[in-house]
């Protein structure tokens, strides 16, 4: 996926799965997102947005222009419990 520099963009990050049995979707997760900018350290996502659950384990993540803000690549983590 190509995002325009320094604007505000919906993501799609997932899909997360029960951590018990590996296939059940998670649809009421609270996730926390890091971004790690052109290999850098990771840094948490700057936009307050709250993160979503859309279907089937996947969540819209909205990244704001300073998440976006540096050319190059662009990599979002999570790693929410029980999923």
């Amino acid at each position: 996926m190509f995002l325009k520099q320094s604007t505000t963009t919906t993501i799609s990050l997932g899909p997360f799965v029960d951590d018990t049995d590996g296939k059940t979707a998670e649809t009421g997760l609270s996730l926390t997102v890091y971004l790690v900018k052109n290999g850098a350290a990771a840094v948490a996502r700057n936009s307050a947005a709250a993160i979503g659950h859309d279907r089937d384990g996947y969540y819209r993540v909205e990244l704001n222009g300073t998440d976006t803000a540096a050319a190059g690549l662009l990599r979002a983590l999570a790693s929410p419990g029980g999923a």
